[in-house]
Formats: structure tokens, sequence, C-alpha cells
């Protein structure tokens, strides 16, 4: 087709609301659901390997971004269904190989462009680029950037016609002999600059690491926060555990404990064998909620705010406790510090240390204020990215960035050219950023074993990042020396260099990716130049980005602010906030990232999609959330930026463990550009077609095998595609109706589509509460449902979450659970399935007599077909050991014998009525 062709093509108008055209794509009628499910616990489908080589936030497993680049850049056609599902459930690269070609195909006017405008690490793009289209990311993060970089630009050139890099390894003979031809030039490169960068470090931070009697570096160091006593004024270590590591198995191994021994007014450590006797300095107490801190000394507790208020005063300092050494033959063990040690670690002075042009060389950039929650150490006082560590571990972070520098200028002056340079500095950078995850006051030693279960014991540096993306702190933290062991540079650059010779592997037809530093509200691209804009955008309240990665950001400054000075040259300070669309947690005074910002930016940023998105081009969204309020401004944003969702399929992305953050359902939505000229409607018109359309997909989804709970996810799509239909949506009122009222009714028709009978009376037919609570339990069981899910089921029925807690739910940090268990009491008000509860109760509590005495006070009759439905439908949905199903099917049992007894309790308390009544008209009349 002719450009001019195309252009009159897509000036038409379609009945569904959007710019017709004839470029359909598969994800307008179809999706590799269940293939993304399957494959989000492999190893081609997790992304694991990919996600190892920069660190980043809550990114999708890479199954999901491969369906729905794929999806969204195939035609629609039948025959490339079975290479999609191949390529995303098992990677498969002749698969992808032929889907190339068919994209190809299909974009006659050459190599279609995908642009992703929240690219995050670049997981989008990287699919985008291993099916040779033009992959475009942007990110108004530098460290995001970078990570995108590294992924899916350097691992897709060609780098042969480099010179060598000047520098050598004790095994680059056999390599070069045996090895040469089966690895990547740049894989190879990358092993030896990060050795390189090794090298320089040890010899530059050795004074102040003493090695061990065996003549290797100590693989780690505890160390331990120290306050003065506000009762004795004796300064004493805060410790949150006195266990070292777990007895291995091993004939004689109790394992080892640290014991804190009072000498005078001063204090030292030990390491004993065994369980230590010793509480921990810094623990909560038996019963209650919330740490303290107690004196070594005199055992008087402080606060958890008098601790913190210690920190502000500037009252803390570390004190070294214990070593941690490789051992042959005994594997890991600690040790007490020897003097040497002491004094090589108190010798450290960082104010002698050379500047980074610019910058200082410890970070001096204030923590941004409001962070108490992300950087958790500025709750405690700690005011700078540099207070983040003591004085040794900051100066084995500056060495490492000189020597990475120092390399960089070496492959300068070797001829390397600029391009490649940089990449190589970038992946050493990358493995600095990597070992932050290890480092700093949040860093704990965790210790593995100790239960049956487990096979050995083992020990470990623990992740900085609690909840995916919170800096955690401790007061008692372990310090990874510049050896080899868990957190140490050598540690990383093992696992990273894996990652990305795979990478490289599985992407031999790869054009390399591009990425820039980039609004996603002022893109840097000209109207109408991209094919698809595939996206992930920040999760709302879920993810604080730039607050969490600002602790990468100012070290990343120190050794690529020369290299790469589009992303970290001439800047002061952390990372500019002004336009990151997220709702900040917290929400710090003056803060300007609450909810309104994040919808109005959002909706801003789906507009310049649009503008430099084709008029026949796809936009296509990947979202999960558990929050209602998410989805609305989600869907809104999309709306107000002039598109209509054409299709919304559901993916149970998280049911593997894939370090993300916890939804379980993610929901790729499908967009198209709204048409000009759309007409009114009215809310009831819209209503009925919603529900037509709901239920019509609904037959479809039971075909393919789609699970009820993603059908309410999924009926999204065609409920926002009819609603996108028409201009506004009119209530009798005058007033528009919201897109609430359509994403309830959307999860109402699924239900009502799925015609759920209970002895044949149709689900309709019971009280509101009850339909809630069938529904619950059919969905979802006596499993714990996350809040923001059960308030869209709640809404299904027009309940109110806050009425069903009490009554039918119990709220728990997890979310809500379906209560089976006997309500306080029944009334005539009470929902069927409260009654139900209550039976099963009273069967427990006084057999046939008080279940009917519970009907007679419900106003409930022995033929209450309704009543007895509920009932069987319990015991259908439990399995036979549970208590309430024991108890309901002996109900059921004798429900003759409950139905006559109902009789003579209800005449009983009739009589009991009348009596009272006429003892109290005779009262009255004694006293007239």
């Amino acid at each position: 087709m002719s450009n001019d062709e195309t252009t009159q093509a897509t000036a038409a108008t379609g009945s569904a609301g959007i710019v017709s055209d004839l470029r359909e794509r598969l994800i307008d009628h179809w999706f590799p659901c269940a293939d993304v499910d399957a494959a989000v616990g492999t190893t081609a489908g997790s992304g694991r390997s990919e996600k190892a080589l920069f660190t980043w936030f809550a990114s999708r497993p890479i199954a999901q971004a491969r369906a729905a680049v794929v999806a969204t850049l195939a035609p629609a056609q039948d025959e490339v269904k079975d290479l999609v599902r191949a390529a995303v459930r098992h990677g498969d690269r002749r698969s992808l190989a032929e889907l190339s070609d068919s994209i190809r195909d299909a974009y006659p006017a050459g190599r279609p462009v995908v642009l992703d405008i929240f690219s995050g690490r670049g997981i989008i793009p990287l699919e985008a680029a291993r099916l040779g289209v033009t992959a475009v990311g942007t990110d108004l993060s530098p460290v995001a950037t970078l990570g995108g970089r590294l992924l899916a630009d350097y691992p897709m050139r060609d780098w042969s016609a480099e010179p060598p890099v000047p520098f050598k390894t004790d095994d680059d003979t056999v390599r070069e002999g045996l090895f040469a031809d089966e690895e990547p030039r740049l894989v190879r490169d990358v092993r030896l600059i990060l050795a390189e960068v090794e090298g320089r470090v040890a010899d530059a931070v050795a004074h102040f690491y003493p090695k061990a009697a065996n003549g290797r570096f100590p693989w780690a160091y505890l160390w331990a926060v120290t306050i003065p006593c506000d009762h004795c004024r004796r300064r004493f270590p805060l410790v949150g555990s006195m266990r070292l590591q777990f007895p291995s198995g091993r004939d004689g191994d109790l394992g080892q404990s640290l014991v804190l021994i009072r000498d005078g007014a001063e204090w030292r450590s030990e390491v004993v064998e065994g369980e230590s006797t010793q509480e921990p300095t810094f623990s909560s107490a038996a019963g209650r909620k919330g740490k303290s801190a107690r004196c070594l000394f005199c055992g008087h507790v402080h606060s958890l705010d008098a601790v913190k208020a210690k920190g502000f005063a500037s009252e803390y300092e570390d004190a070294l406790l214990a070593v941690g050494e490789e051992n042959e033959g005994m594997g890991k063990t600690f040790r007490v510090p020897r003097q040497d040690e002491l004094d090589a670690a108190a010798g450290v002075d960082l104010t002698v240390l050379p500047r980074f042009g610019n910058l200082a060389a410890v970070p001096d950039e204030p923590i941004p204020a409001g962070n108490q929650d992300t950087i958790r150490a500025s709750g405690y006082g700690y005011r700078t990215y540099g207070d983040l560590m003591n004085p040794r571990q900051t100066l084995l972070f500056v060495e490492t960035a000189h020597a990475i520098r120092s390399v960089y200028a070496d492959l300068q002056a070797a001829g390397v050219s600029a391009d490649y340079a940089a990449a190589l500095a970038g992946y050493a950078a990358a493995n600095l950023q990597r070992r932050l995850r290890r480092s700093t006051r949040g860093a704990k030693l965790a210790a593995f074993g100790g239960n049956a279960n487990r096979k050995g014991t083992w020990v470990q540096v623990h992740d900085i990042f609690a909840d995916e993306s919170k800096v955690s702190f401790q007061f008692d933290y372990l310090e990874s020396g510049p050896g080899t062991g868990p957190g140490t540079w050598d540690s990383v650059t093992g696992s990273g260099v894996q990652a990305l010779k795979k990478i490289i592997a599985e992407s031999p037809h790869a054009a390399p990716g591009r990425f820039r530093r980039a609004s996603a509200v002022a893109l840097p691209f000209r109207d109408g130049t991209v094919d698809a804009v595939i996206c992930d955008p920040p999760y709302y309240n879920m993810i604080d980005y730039a607050d969490a990665s600002d602790l990468f950001y100012v070290w990343l400054k120190r050794c690529l602010a020369d290299v790469m000075p589009d992303l970290f040259g001439g800047g002061v300070g952390v990372q500019d906030k002004a336009e990151e669309i997220i709702v900040k947690r917290g929400n710090a005074p003056g803060e300007h990232r609450t909810r309104q910002f994040y919808e109005h930016m959002l909706s801003r940023a789906f507009a310049e999609a649009r503008r430099v998105l084709r008029p026949d081009g796809h936009l296509v969204v990947v979202f999960g959330h558990s929050d209602p309020d998410a989805w609305l401004r989600l869907l809104g944003a999309l709306r107000d930026a002039g598109f209509v969702v054409t299709s919304s399929w559901p993916s149970r992305t998280e049911t593997s463990n894939t370090g993300v953050a916890s939804i379980k359902v993610t929901v790729t939505i499908g967009c198209r550009v709204a048409a000009p000229q759309r007409s009114l409607a009215t809310a009831a018109q819209v209503d009925r077609e919603v529900s037509t359309t709901v239920k019509n997909a609904v037959r479809q989804w039971d075909a393919d095998g789609l699970a009820l709970t993603d059908q309410l996810m999924a009926a999204y799509g065609p409920a926002m595609e009819v609603y996108g239909r028409y201009s506004s949506v009119m209530l009798p009122s005058g007033e528009q109706a919201g897109l609430d009222r359509y994403l309830t009714l959307a999860r109402t028709a699924v239900r009502d589509a799925t015609a759920l009978k209970l002895d044949e009376l149709p689900l309709e037919t019971f009280d509101a509460p009850t339909r809630f609570a069938v529904f619950w339990q059919r969905l979802y069981g006596r499993t714990d449902v996350p809040k923001g899910e059960a308030r869209f089921l709640a809404q299904a029925d027009n309940l109110r979450l806050e009425d069903m807690r009490g009554p039918l739910l119990t709220e728990s940090r997890s979310g809500y659970k379906l209560r089976l268990d006997g309500p306080t009491a029944v009334t005539e008000r009470s929902s069927s399935f409260e009654v139900a509860r209550a039976m099963a109760k009273a069967w427990d509590v006084g057999g046939t007599e008080a279940v009917a005495t519970v009907l007679a006070t419900a106003d409930r009759q022995a033929n209450d077909a309704h009543l007895w439905a509920i009932v069987a439908e319990i015991v259908r949905q439990l399995p036979t050991s549970d208590s309430v199903a024991k108890a309901l099917s002996a109900v059921q049992r004798n429900a003759s014998t409950i139905g006559i007894m109902i009789e003579h309790v209800a005449a009983a308390a009739a009589a009991e009525t009348d009596a009272r009544a006429q003892l109290t008209l005779a009262f009255r009349e004694d006293q007239a």
C-alpha cells in the first residue's frame, strides 16, 4: 500500500470509536495468556538472567514483555499463533526468527519502530530488539537509562573491529588458545575489565584490610552502632541477633554465636560455639511490638524514639564485632578481630581522598526530606548518601570508582573507540551498583540452616532492599571485603558476566536498541513516527523509583560523569523528580507527587504517546495493581489522552518467585487512537452494550480456559471499548457517567454470565451480601485476598467493603478473608450466608434444637430454598474434613427434624412474647 493509500485508510472512522485502518494486529483479537502464565516460572520466561545484569525495581517477567511486543507487532493471522506460543513459552529462537519475518512483511515501509516511554531497565525494548525491529526506550531516570543500554544496546552491537583491550588475567593464555571462538568479544572484555578493576582496588585498600593467617582477605566484617546509655552513660552496641551461623551437621560443629563481655566501663565481643544464652541488646520485648535498646551494663531500656534521637544528635559510633574468614575444609567461620584489624579500620581518613571533578569523593548529596520509608537510615539521623556507609566501606567504593575511571582512561589511550570504552566502563559501574545491594548499613548477616528441612548451613550478606525498593537499615550490619565471598566484587562479577553471555546468546538476530534519558511528557521525537508504544507505567504508589535509586545515582556519577555526560555529567544533588510520575509514599510537606499529579502527568504522557504514534498505530499498556483507584486513574488518563481501549488480556505473572512487586495479575491493555467524531449516548444504552459485550466475551474466554478470576480483569477491555465509542455517556441527571461505573458493571457482567446456580436457583435471586460471599468463596476459597481486589468484588454488588468487614470478612495485613465462623447473633435482617454460618455453630453447641432456634430467630421457614441452597454450597466448597462442612452436613441430614422443631421453637417464642406482653399490660394497669 502506498503512503497516500495508508493515509486515506487511517482517516476513516470505525464503528468501534477508533481510527480504522488495515493494520489490525494479533493483540486486537488474541493474546497468549495461558502461555505467559506457564512461562513466568521457567528460566526462559522469568527473566532472571536479564535482571541479574542491572538492578532496577519491579519489572515484569520477561515472558510478559515478549508476549506484549510480539502480539502488538504480529499480523492478526491464525497461522502465527503457534509461533507466538513457542516464543513466549520457551523463548524459541526459530519461532522468534519466523515472527520477525512476518512482522517485517506486515510493515512494508520498513522495520517498525517500537517505543517504551517508561523503559526502566529496558526489558520491553530488549524483546523488541530481539525481533530485529527498531527498539527505542526513554526513561526520566539516568540510572534506568544506563540499565537499558547495558541490556539491549551494547550486547547487540558488533565490536569485532575494536583493538585489544590493554589488560590481561592469569587465565588469558588458556582462554586465547581454547575458548577464544566460543565466547563473544564483549563478554571476554567485560570479564577482563572487571578483573582489572578488582585488582586495582585490592592494591589501593590492602593496607586497611589486613589479611588473615591463610594469606587471604577476610570475606566479611560484622559491625554494630554503639550509643551512650541515658542512665549510666557507658557506651554499648546495638545488636539485634547473637547468632552468627547455625550448626552444619558435621561432627562437633555447634555453630557460632556472639557474646558481649563487660570489662569495667568497657565491653568487648567474643565468638563462641553453639547458641548464645545472651539476649540481644536491640530487640522487641516479649509480648510487645516495636524494638528497644537495653544497656549492656545497667539494663536501662531506651525506647526506639530515644535511640533515633541519639542518631539525630550525632551520638552514633561504629564498632567492629567479628571477622568472617574462609577456611579450607571448614567453610566460613567467624572470630574476634585482631588488634591490627581494629587499628586498620580506625585508620581510614576520608578527607585526603581526591575529588571526582566537581564532586566530593564521599557522596555529600543530602537525602531528600520525606524519605524515612524509602531510605530508612534517614529516619535515624543519617543525612547524606555518604553517611549510609562506615568510613572503610566508603573508602572501598571511592577506590572502586577511581579504578573504573582509570581503566576507562587506559582504554582510550589504547585506541579503543569512545563507544566501546563507555560500554566497558558502564558494565564495571553496573558491577559497583550491584555490589551496593550487599553493602551500606542496611546489609545484614543472613544465617541459614538450623532445621530438619535444610541440608547444611551457610551464611550470606542480605540484600539491602526490603520490600523490593526500600533501602533497609541495620544497627548491626555486615561489611564485605576486597577478596572473595558473598557480597564481594568477585561474587557479583560471576553472575553479571553469565547474565551478559546468556543475553547475547539468546539474541542472535537482534538490532541494537536506542536509549535516551527523557521525560514521558516531553518526548524527543517527531509527530507520527512510531508504529507502537508499548510500556509498563509506574505503579502508582508502589515504588519510589527515583528516591530508591538515588543511592545508585550518586555513585554512578562518580564513575561515569565524563564517560556518559548525557546521563551523569554536570549535575549536582540527586535525580530530578519534578516530572516523576508516581504517588510518593509518606507525602512529606510540599511533596508534589500526589494522586492528582499522577493522574495529570499520566494523561500528559499518554497524550505525548499519541502525538508520536502513527494514526494507525497501537498503544499497549502493561499494568498491575490491587487498588481500584490506580485502575481508575490509568484508564482515565488513557481516555483523556484520546485513546480507546480495544482489548484487555490478564496474565498471572507473579505466580513464580520473580523478585518483583506482589501483584498476582498483570493486564496487557491494547489501545487505539479514538475517532475524532464520536456520538453521545445515554447511560442506559451503554449499560446494555457493556453487559452484552462482556457476556459474549465470557463465552470465548470459557472456551479458551481462562480462569474466572482472570476473566474479571479481562472484562475491563470490552467494557472500556464500548465506553470509548462515545464522546460522553450521560446519566438521567445530566451528569456524565464515570469510568468506575463501567469497571463495576464489567465485573458484574462476568459474574452474571457464569450463570451460577445454587440448587437451580439463579445467584441473582439471593440477597446481595450472600451473592458476594458465594462468589468470593468460588473465586478464592479461604485464602487472603488483597484489599483492592476485595473492594472490586464488593462493588460488583453495589456493596461497601467497609460494611462487609465484620459480618462477612476478617481483615489482616495480607488483605481480607471470608468468614465461616459463626456470627455473634442473627436477626431477620441477616443474610442467608450469615444464617448458614450460625447454623453450623449452633449444631456444634446444641444440635437440632439449637439450629432450629437460629432459624426461628432469623425468621426463616423450614422450606427456605435459598437458605438450604447456601448450606449445600458451603459444604461443596469446603473439604470434607473441615469442621464447618461437617456441621452443615449433619444439619442437612437432620433437616426434616429441624423443620419440625422450628414450629415448636417459634410457638414457644411467641407464647413467651405474649406472656411478657400480658405482664407488661398488667403492670401498667396496676400503676394506673
